[in-house]
């Protein structure tokens, strides 16, 4: 059952209970008005048969013509009957009514009014006392008007209630075809959607609702998911990149010992190096696995010193590099360099950017400094090289993207992207500035 006929039969439901609702309500008002204004209309026609019958000898002949009139108008004869004390009629057209018996009249006479009903016929009495004595007044009235006023009120309920409901479901149709239109736009929206196109947000629908909502939280969705299937389109590129260095090593290292013979000392310093390559390897490919899984690289936190890591990384650029590199630390409390996250992606992250650093520092020293700013570890990579051009500061960190004014500083376009992912997945603030005197990459890590 799709989403329209469930909306016409629920609104068609809830019409159905509330229009009956309604109508018993009617119904039960009209009823009980209608059965009140009945007894009083008897009531009212008791005391004028009372007074006509009774009174007559009281009367002056005008006053009693006037009652006489008042009785033919309203009464009819046939409906009235007086009795006496002794349950005989004395008055009036009703001399056999089953329905008044000795009982009845004691009742009356008890209770002064009496009001009764049965299947066909409505009955008022009224106990009269008067100077000849005590009489009870009976007027009668049939009830196929008050039934047939009530069948019509029924059968006009009725009608109303099927037009009504006929109405409401076609309406309801309507609306719900109106309202399913941007359901239905975003549903063929994103049957339209493949690998190519999925990180393309949804077309948002300003209705101010919960589609809206809907849609926004969707595109955000398409969001992490665009992100994710980047780091896993660029897998290949990020290890195919960060492999090269520790492969070259190893290469080179077999063919400069392959070329002559070599002393023990020398295999055994060829084996360490070699060993110390494979075991780099080997952690760099159990990290790019971790980034791909979100749980285990959350199992796979340690509290480590940013510093450590960073003096860690000097050797291996003074070995890579001619350019000068300075660290810089300006922290007076060591437990701000704590910090809980994946040690091998934070130092690989790091690299990339000090690597960047000194490829682009057009020979000029470039400066690692580490300070506290807002209770926080501040790391600084400044160099005073080629910078990045304003245009361009955002578009570096896209995966692949190279500034147009590199030169032939060879690179991949890969490393400041691959870090800018580390640093939002570890909770590190990340920010780039540059211009023509320099670049100067910005890390605030969290308060251990």
């Amino acid at each position: 059952m799709n989403l329209k006929i469930r909306l016409t039969l629920f609104s068609s439901l809830v019409f159905t209970i509330i229009f009956g609702l309604a109508a018993v309500v009617i119904y039960w008002l009209f009823y009980t008005s209608s059965e009140r204004y009945l007894i009083s209309s008897l009531e009212k026609n008791a005391k004028i048969a009372g007074i006509y019958y009774l009174e007559a000898d009281e009367q002056s002949p005008l006053k009693h013509l006037e009652s006489k009139n008042q009785y033919e108008s309203l009464v009819k004869r046939a409906m009235v009957a007086v009795y006496n004390a002794r349950g005989q009629v004395s008055y009036g057209g009703m001399r056999h009514d089953n329905q008044i018996n000795q009982s009845v009249l004691t009742r009356l006479k008890m209770e002064r009014t009496i009001y009764f009903k049965t299947a066909d016929s409505f009955y008022f009495g009224l106990y009269y006392p008067d100077n000849q004595g005590d009489f009870f007044v009976f007027v009668k009235e049939s009830g196929a008007d008050f039934d047939d006023q009530l069948n019509r009120l029924l059968v006009t309920l009725i009608i109303v209630f099927l037009v009504a409901l006929i109405s409401i479901v076609l309406l309801s149709v309507w609306l719900s075809k109106y309202a399913y239109l941007p359901i239905r736009k975003v549903i063929q929206e994103i049957q339209h959607k493949d690998l190519n196109t999925i990180q393309e947000p949804l077309t948002i629908i300003r209705t101010k609702d919960e589609l809206q909502d809907l849609i926004e939280s969707y595109n955000a969705l398409l969001r992490r998911i665009s992100e994710n299937m980047i780091i896993r389109k660029n897998f290949v590129s990020y290890v195919s990149h960060e492999f090269r260095t520790p492969l070259a090593g190893i290469l080179g290292s077999m063919e400069v010992y392959g070329a002559k013979a070599r002393s023990q000392e020398e295999y055994q310093e060829l084996a360490l190096t070699i060993t110390e390559h494979v075991n780099f390897l080997n952690q760099l490919i159990g990290n790019f696995l971790l980034l791909t899984e979100d749980q285990s690289l959350k199992r796979s936190l340690e509290v480590f010193r940013i510093d450590e890591v960073v003096w860690d990384l000097v050797p291996k650029f003074a070995r890579s590099f001619s350019v000068p590199l300075k660290v810089a630390l300006e922290v007076d409390d060591p437990a701000y360099f704590n910090f809980r996250g994946n040690r091998m992606l934070i130092a690989l992250s790091i690299s990339n950017l000090i690597e960047n650093a000194l490829k682009y520092a057009n020979g000029q020293e470039v400066l690692v400094r580490m300070n506290t700013a807002a209770e926080r570890l501040s790391l600084e990579i400044i160099d005073h090289g080629i910078g990045i051009p304003a245009a361009e500061l955002e578009a570096v960190k896209q995966t692949f993207y190279r500034g147009s004014n590199v030169g032939r500083v060879k690179g991949s376009g890969i490393g400041l992207s691959f870090a800018q992912i580390v640093f939002k997945d570890q909770g590190v603030d990340f920010a780039i500035s540059s211009n023509d005197l320099g670049t100067t990459v910005s890390l605030l890590f969290p308060k251990f």
